[in-house]
């Protein structure tokens, strides 16, 4: 897959997960392909697509720029995974990625039907029920 498939690829993933059309999950956390230093930070999300699961996540990792001297760096990771939560492949990073992860979290959250049932028809502006 080149890179131009992978952002393409993702930004479909978005659309549908705005339209509804992908559902994501929280993931247990267990079978995260972290590497060294790297830290979850967050839920992880998974969902199914056609016969493929993929898995999204937030993480930390040290940034070493000289012996002893880091700082930590967060980046976000898209992957397929097999049944079990395995690493199959691995994304490459894009901005796309951090866009997609957003939709998630705000999708799995369930903050769009709060907002409804909690302000149903208010006027924007009504201090009423503030």
């Amino acid at each position: 897959m080149n890179t131009s498939q992978s952002v393409r690829l993702v930004a479909k993933l978005n659309r549908d997960t705005k339209e509804n059309k992908i559902k994501w999950r929280v993931s247990p956390s267990g079978a995260l392909s972290l590497a060294g230093t790297e830290t979850v930070l967050d839920n992880a999300y998974i969902c199914k697509v056609l016969d493929k699961y993929i898995r999204l996540f937030r993480l930390k990792a040290k940034f070493y720029y000289d012996e002893g001297a880091y700082e930590w760096v967060e980046n976000y990771r898209l992957e397929f995974v097999d049944v079990t939560g395995k690493s199959e492949w691995t994304f490459p990073d894009s901005t796309a990625i951090y866009d997609l992860y957003e939709t998630v979290r705000y999708k799995t959250s369930n903050v769009e039907d709060f907002f409804k049932r909690f302000i149903g028809d208010e006027k924007e502006g009504d201090e009423d029920s503030l």
